[in-house]
């Protein structure tokens, strides 16, 4: 099969465990010929060469220029015609093109969203998505619905972009939750849509077992991965810190994280506090060293406040580190309390400080903790996650009609 994956920055040598690139060379493994289309951008270690091979991925990158970008328009009327074409993420700046050329063609394809929440249509808040029901009368599903709502309120700008946004999934063959919220979500909007999950590279990650970041820190080490968003819940941990360093006077709270954006307020945060000298924050890092910070905490902290899928806990829990976890929606389908790790409630640093100390106090929990963790890999195992997208897949190209875009 020829599949085509239309995607944001997925594909590349840099990051292991998103998504796109796991898929995608799982797929090049079972014998599938894979294209991907993605952003190219410059100033981007990860994203800044043209055309390359990515472990038999065949990878052409394009500057994104909203949301028609000839160039991309090009790319895909000289390439191969796929078989299949996979959209990825719903704000991908790329997926309205791919899927009316896709609908033009008679090409069948399927969307992954990663995510509902993230769009700025449905949410009031992006950063707080969970605070407020979804406005799911607020999307654009058809170019009549653009004609009267501009004839409202002339926003033809932001009206456009809607349709543009939501063309892909309201058109698409099949939709792929990857999880039983986001399907939930679809179902509202009476789009159906079958849950397959995310994954992490655990071979990958059980290889470097043992190995250590190569700076030494205080103990306990209690890390964040993430980007410094709101969303993720960075100041949650961050106000979390003096309860802990009442009970454990040198412990280290390190951030990691690629996304600079509130880095200032992080560092704030400490500093009204008084545990700025606790406080360790690490820029981007390769995949290796990522392994290596997790083998050197002592346990792993995602206070977030919305994910699409959350791989954070997954990737502790392939490197033997117990996991802490918002109590939400999408995350509760991986961490269970007690079971492979703790939830807190969402935006309660007591609460999640309070769940700090207990591991850090409780070594049977935290043996207890590792072990399941180990054993929730297998819900998440590559084969069968690949496997399940073939199946879609083969589904719609057996059951494509003839279209017109």
């Amino acid at each position: 099969m020829h599949i085509l994956i239309v995607t944001t920055g997925g594909i590349t040598r840099m990051f292991r465990n998103w998504p796109e690139v796991l898929l995608a060379k799982a797929l090049v493994q079972r014998g599938h010929r894979v294209r991907a289309l993605t952003y190219f951008d410059a100033k981007s270690d990860a994203l800044n060469t043209r055309q390359e091979n990515v472990e038999g991925i065949e990878v052409q990158r394009i500057e994104p220029n909203g949301w028609l970008t000839r160039e991309f328009w090009s790319a895909l009327q000289r390439g191969p015609k796929p078989d299949v074409i996979h959209i990825q993420h719903l704000r991908n700046q790329f997926a309205f093109q791919a899927a009316y050329y896709a609908r033009r063609e008679n090409i069948p394809y399927v969307v992954t969203p990663i995510g509902p929440l993230h769009d700025q249509y449905l949410s009031r808040d992006r950063d707080h998505p969970l605070d407020t029901e979804p406005l799911y009368h607020n999307l654009i599903w058809s170019r009549r619905e653009i004609i009267n709502r501009t004839s409202r309120d002339g926003r033809v700008k932001r009206h456009v972009e809607n349709y543009f946004m939501h063309y892909p999934v309201h058109h698409a063959n099949a939709v792929i939750a990857c999880s039983e919220h986001e399907r939930g979500i679809w179902a509202q909007m009476h789009i159906e849509s079958e849950t397959i999950p995310l994954w992490v590279d655990v071979p990958f990650i059980s290889n470097l077992r043992g190995e250590t970041f190569h700076q030494e820190f205080t103990r306990p080490v209690i890390l964040f991965v993430g980007q410094f968003k709101y969303r993720k819940g960075f100041d949650v941990l961050a106000r979390a810190m003096p309860m802990v360093l009442e009970h454990f006077p040198k412990a280290t709270f390190l951030f990691v994280g690629h996304s600079p954006i509130h880095r200032r307020e992080l560092e704030a945060i400490a500093r009204k506090d008084g545990t700025h000298e606790h406080l360790e924050i690490v820029g981007r890092v390769s995949e290796e060293d990522k392994v290596r910070l997790y083998n050197s905490a002592d346990v792993s902290v995602l206070p977030t406040r919305y994910e699409g899928f959350g791989l954070p806990p997954l990737e502790a829990m392939a490197a033997g580190c117990p996991v802490i976890a918002s109590n939400i929606p999408v995350v509760d389908e991986v961490v269970r309390h007690e079971e492979n790790g703790l939830l807190a409630p969402r935006d309660d640093p007591r609460a999640f400080a309070d769940a700090i100390l207990r591991i850090m106090r409780d070594d049977a929990l935290r043996t207890h903790l590792i072990q399941n963790g180990f054993e929730t890999l297998t819900r998440f195992d590559e084969k069968d996650l690949t496997a399940r997208n073939e199946a879609v897949y083969a589904r719609i190209l057996q059951a494509a009609p003839v279209v017109k875009a």
